[in-house]
């Protein structure tokens, strides 16, 4: 009798055409292959494993680099993510210094640096560079990617995160901006899934991997640590345990020069329940004091007020709040009984906050209104807050920042919509209107947006809810199916689906003839905290029925059939995909499904999966796994014999991504080929982490496969892609 490990083995020995092919009408042999090649593939770095996944690999990209365009979308996607002009240098102000991330083709690792706002006016503004990566990594022979970034009170020195290939996990080091060298012997600490912050000039608050029983189930850190400069890490004194059933803990610190630190610490119990503690460094014992705050909120430091973003209806004894609302009260008042919350966004039906940043004289906040960008100041006059409505430039998107110093009531905004690039500049929020606002930078157009077009159509989802979806398309197109049409959704943890400047599709798709439509389904957060929990956990399905609806009534206006409809989603958006490919085939030409959650009945084995449960549910409950079994892509796959036809298929992993494990996707192809379905494939990238893009190469090679897999088997109607071996 074969062991597990022999049978991964066996697995993974066989030709393409392995045994699975010649499946037993009981599936007994058939299934223990099956199960065993799957079983290997889990394991990310074996030899075996590794052999099999990059002979899907070069069979994925032999296919896609010889379909129409792909050399070209891939050199103009490298162009533009190069370019100067198609690129704002955004930055983040701090005391009279701004500071800027940058990389481009010839510098892939990218500069660190700052300037004035004075030169950050000019065209071509001068920069002082403070760390070179790419001589970094060079020096250390190894790929080094930036990850962000703190400066310490006095704007002295730096913590400086880096990655290895774009991974969660960061090491962390000290920078001194006058040297500009890293600190011998400063805030260093090793490779690990962590957060710090600033407590004072020569204090961190660090939450790390410490060893044994540091870690929760979802890998994450479960204590917060005290460190002083000049002590070990490994002595620095417990500030916070969580228990290892928590997602982690957190840390938001606020260290002004001058000023005794306060930090917001917590426990992250759930992905959405939060358990938070106010930290006073301004006596010889920190205080800990526990904050009583609604469930589910978020919560962090705005100076002297502490804003909280609610989840749910809140009565703090003198006001209702509705959820979705931002409330704030001031930081000396916070954990006092009866502490009275002040309005800063009142959120109604279809409405969500953007951002909400603190200004001299009260709070800008940015807020959508049926996906319609708006902007507010409230003016803090001592006891009470007033209201301003603050005129913007016609936008689908604002983003706003502004200085950590607050020494006006200005706020760096970004402008864009999707077929108009971004702006960049500075706006008072306190000045009288009308708006007279006159950006500093503004990009360039990455593509012809020539005649096209920005629609956005309704569909009525299985239970007669109204699902909006947004078409970018030419204005002239026919209206008899025959566009190549791409729809992209996301639909999970309340993360909404943005109208920002569509650059990558616009280059690789767009501008190729196609139509591209953006899915606004249920589980993402474009209409708030409701828009969200519709799709949540037990209700995962209409997440997928609205996606469904989407692409019926996209059928049904005649903008394409079937045949010429492909979808797209990453991460929750690749099970999405994947959920939806395997309940109604029929509806879509070409799939690709990107670093997905596929394998819904063991997700919580892998990496970060425990810390998803309060999104999908627990396959370890029984009414939750009940649910999942049901819409599991990889549970849900059918044999073809059945009659079932699953249209072409490109999984995309990550072999180094530590958030999602990229066994989801290997698993998805092994089965849908052990069950009769050649046409799925795999490209799986060497680095990258969960996100893809830790370089400019890797983002364009993986922007150009995907479109040029997408639109090749949308325009062979009528010809079966080649099936690989």
């Amino acid at each position: 009798m074969l062991n597990r490990r022999q049978l991964a083995l066996l697995a993974l020995a066989q030709p393409l055409a392995h045994p699975l092919a010649a499946r037993s009408q009981d599936n007994g042999p058939a299934a223990s292959l099956e199960t065993a090649l799957e079983l290997a593939l889990e394991q990310v770095d074996s030899a075996d494993a590794i052999a099999w996944v990059d002979a899907r690999t070069q069979e994925a990209r032999q296919l896609i680099e010889g379909l129409p365009d792909y050399g070209l979308r891939y050199r103009d996607t490298l162009a533009s993510l190069s370019a100067r002009n198609t690129n704002i240098q955004f930055v983040r102000p701090h005391r009279d210094r701004l500071y800027n991330y940058y990389n481009n083709a010839d510098q892939p690792h990218g500069v660190w640096r700052r300037t004035t706002l004075e030169e950050y006016r000019k065209e071509r503004p001068g920069w002082q560079v403070l760390i070179d990566f790419d001589k970094l990594a060079g020096q250390e022979m190894r790929p080094l990617a930036f990850n962000g970034y703190q400066l310490s009170p006095d704007g002295q020195r730096a913590l400086i995160r880096l990655s290895a290939g774009g991974e969660d996990r960061v090491e962390l080091r000290e920078f001194d901006l006058a040297s500009r060298q890293f600190v011998a012997g400063g805030f260093n600490a090793p490779l690990a899934k962590m957060s710090a912050d600033w407590f004072g000039n020569d204090e961190l608050l660090i939450a790390t991997d410490f060893g044994d029983g540091s870690l929760t189930r979802s890998g994450y850190a479960m204590t917060v640590r005290r460190w002083r400069r000049g002590t070990a890490l490994a002595d620095a004194p417990e500030v916070l345990r969580g228990e290892p059933g928590d997602l982690g803990v957190t840390i938001d610190a606020l260290a002004v020069d001058g000023s005794p630190p306060v930090a917001l610490i917590g426990r992250r119990v759930g992905f959405f329940q939060n358990q938070r503690w106010l930290l006073r460094g301004d006596t010889p014992t920190p205080m800990l004091a526990p904050l009583t705050l609604p469930d589910g909120a978020e919560s962090w430091l705005a100076r002297d007020w502490l804003v909280v973003s609610l989840r749910r209806p809140f009565d703090d004894g003198s006001t209702r709040h509705s959820a979705g609302s931002v409330i704030a009260t001031p930081l000396a008042m916070a954990g006092q009984p009866g502490a009275r919350f002040h309005s800063l966004l009142a959120a109604g039906p279809r409405q969500r906050s953007i951002r909400t940043e603190r200004v001299r004289d009260g709070f800008a906040i940015a807020w959508a209104d049926n996906l319609q960008p708006r902007l507010a100041f409230q003016r803090w006059d001592g006891e009470r807050f007033t209201q301003s409505e603050v005129a913007l430039p016609d936008a689908g998107l604002v983003s706003i920042r502004a200085d950590d110093a607050a020494a006006n009531n200005q706020v760096w905004l970004t402008t864009q919509a999707p077929l108009v690039p971004q702006t960049f500049g500075l706006l008072d929020v306190a000045q009288p209107q009308p708006l007279a606002w006159a950006p500093i930078k503004q990009q360039l157009p990455a593509f012809d947006a020539t005649g096209l077009s920005v629609q956005r159509f309704e569909a009525r989802s299985a239970d007669g809810t109204a699902i909006p979806y947004t078409v970018i398309a030419p204005a002239a197109m026919p209206l008899d199916g025959s566009t190549p049409t791409l729809l992209y959704g996301y639909g999970g943890f309340g993360i909404p689906l943005d109208l920002s400047y569509q650059r990558l599709p616009g280059i690789d798709w767009l501008r190729y003839g196609g139509a591209y439509v953006l899915a606004h389904i249920r589980g993402g957060g474009e209409f708030g905290t409701e828009w969200h929990e519709a799709a949540k956990g037990r209700q995962r399905q209409k997440s997928f029925d609205d996606f469904i609806a989407v692409a019926e009534d996209i059928a049904a206006r005649r903008i394409a059939r079937a045949s010429k409809l492909g979808i797209y989603g990453a991460s929750n958006g690749g099970a999405l995909v994947s959920a939806v490919m395997v309940q109604r085939p029929e509806l879509f030409g070409a799939v690709v499904s990107r670093v997905p959650l596929a394998d819904m009945l063991e997700f919580t084995r892998f990496t970060a999966g425990p810390s998803w449960i309060g999104e999908y549910g627990d396959p370890a409950v029984a009414a939750d796994r009940a649910v999942l079994e049901k819409w599991s892509p990889l549970q849900n796959l059918r044999d073809r014999r059945t009659g079932v036809t699953y249209p072409p298929v490109l999984f995309i992993g990550n072999r180094n991504d530590d958030r999602v494990h990229p066994s989801h996707a290997r698993k998805m192809v092994a089965r849908l080929r052990a069950l009769g379905h050649p046409q799925a494939w795999l490209y799986e990238e060497r680095s990258g982490g969960h996100l893809g893009r830790a370089t400019p190469q890797l983002l364009a090679g993986r922007e150009a496969m995907l479109h040029t897999f997408l639109m090749g088997m949308l325009r062979r109607e009528g010809t079966a892609a080649p099936a690989p071996g």
